[in-house]
This record gives C-alpha cells, sequence and structure tokens, in this order.
C-alpha cells in the first residue's frame, strides 16, 4: 500500500487458490463494508443463498469488506480473516485476505473510487 505520505506499507496476505485466481490489473474500491455479513452460494446458482453468516468471530470476511471487482455472480475485495495462519497461501476463492487489524487499517485510509492494482 502507497501511504499519503508517498511511502510503502506491506502486509501479509492469501491470495485466489488454482481455478479461483485473484484477479490482476487495475481496479477502483466499488465497496465498503463495516462487520459484513457472508453469504454461502449454491457454486451451480449463484443467485441462491445456501447460508448467511453474521458479523462475528467466525464470519470468513473478517471485519472489513473492500470490494473492487465484479462480474456475473461474483464479487472479489480484499476483506479480513478468521484464519490468519492460512496468511501466505493460495486459499482463498479470489479474494485478498489480510489480518482483521491489517484491513481496518487500509479500509480507515481509503474511499470509493480508490485505486486498487493487483500485481500477479
Amino acid at each position: 500500500m502507497v501511504t499519503d505520505d508517498g511511502g510503502v506499507e506491506s502486509f501479509p496476505i492469501a491470495i485466489g487458490r488454482d481455478g479461483h485466481e485473484t484477479p490482476t490489473g487495475q481496479f477502483h474500491v466499488e465497496e465498503m463494508v463495516e462487520h459484513p455479513d457472508f453469504h454461502k452460494v449454491d457454486p451451480d446458482d449463484r443467485s441462491r443463498v445456501l447460508e448467511r453468516i453474521p458479523p462475528g468471530p467466525t464470519n470468513p470476511l473478517g471485519e472489513r469488506w473492500i470490494g473492487f471487482a465484479h462480474g456475473d455472480g461474483w464479487t472479489v475485495g480484499i476483506h479480513g480473516t478468521p484464519h490468519p495462519e492460512l496468511l501466505g497461501q493460495r486459499v482463498s476463492g479470489g479474494c485478498i485476505r489480510m489480518r482483521n487489524a491489517d484491513v481496518i487499517r487500509i479500509y480507515d485510509r481509503v474511499e470509493l473510487g480508490t485505486s486498487v492494482v493487483v500485481y500477479p
């Protein structure tokens, strides 16, 4: 992350697993949610929600959601995780996972429209 004074900060992350790669390129923050709900969707019918997980310690999105890319039936963003031990691995469904404290730090410094660049 480039800071307001031109410095750079880095954070441990997890990215998309094989078959669910994190998209690369230049994007913009489209959505920001504090304490998001997580909707587990049917992989065969992405419009069908199988389960709703409310905010809390078991929510796969952690404490914050910063959405930056979407398409028909999918959305990718930067979010927290209840499993920081998985950071540094390719384990997500395409999103960028971070420690909750780190994603809160990022969340507090961006706004809708902020540029997001994801490098391969």
